[in-house]
């Protein structure tokens, strides 16, 4: 599968990024760089994008050290453009 569900994600999330409240703006800033280091990483095998892109968010969120509320905002809007 080409990289399909990532690029889906991402203008997907750029497009709540210009429509959402400040919270889901925020959400949907923070996972288009984890998404754009997933396509880059993944570019070769684009089957391995959500895999990575789960591993690069678990990896970073404990150092961005984010709120409770904005980890739980972070993951349902990634799992609503998963869909």
């Amino acid at each position: 599968m080409p990289n399909t569900n990532g690029d889906t994600l991402y203008s997907w999330l750029l497009q709540q990024e210009l429509d959402g409240d400040d919270d889901r703006r925020f959400y949907s800033s923070y996972l288009l760089g984890h998404v754009s280091l997933a396509l880059a990483d993944t570019e070769e095998l684009p089957e391995q994008f959500t895999e990575r892109l789960n591993q690069g968010l678990n990896n970073a969120i404990p150092d961005d050290k984010l709120s409770e509320k904005d980890i739980e905002g972070i993951h349902a809007l990634l799992a609503e453009g998963l869909k």
